[in-house]
């Protein structure tokens, strides 16, 4: 079996189809593309060619409805530092940068207390 490599103009291609399917952050193509063989520069171009139309997603909007999705999923017998945490790592883990997500708590009125993961907000 012959494995096909990806060619620079499949970047574009791969990125519209992916699109077609779902919703995307910038960051959030990137990877998709980065995981699908893609170089980093190539998966980027094709990218910031999709945000210039307005095809991606606003990153966030999307924190905003993920974090909203995660809060009504979680059991309600957690303290409000364990509730904090668990969104923490449930959205970093959906690969929002940390610190968008702790400010995003901050807004919701979250818990975030000293213990909290140490990111430079």
């Amino acid at each position: 079996m012959t494995v096909r490599l990806p060619t620079p103009g499949d970047a574009r291609s791969a990125a519209l189809a992916l699109l077609a399917r779902k919703a995307y952050t910038e960051r959030g193509l990137v990877r998709a593309l980065v995981d699908r063989g893609f170089r980093e520069a190539e998966a980027s171009a094709a990218a910031a060619e999709f945000r210039e139309r307005r095809y991606l997603e606003d990153e966030a909007e999307a924190l905003g409805r993920a974090l909203e999705k995660k809060s009504r999923g979680l059991a309600p017998g957690l303290t409000p530092e364990a509730r904090s945490k668990k969104l923490f790592a449930h959205l970093v883990r959906r690969g929002f940068s940390p610190a968008a997500v702790v400010e995003a708590l901050r807004r919701k009125g979250e818990a975030i207390d000293d213990d909290f993961p140490a990111v430079d907000v």
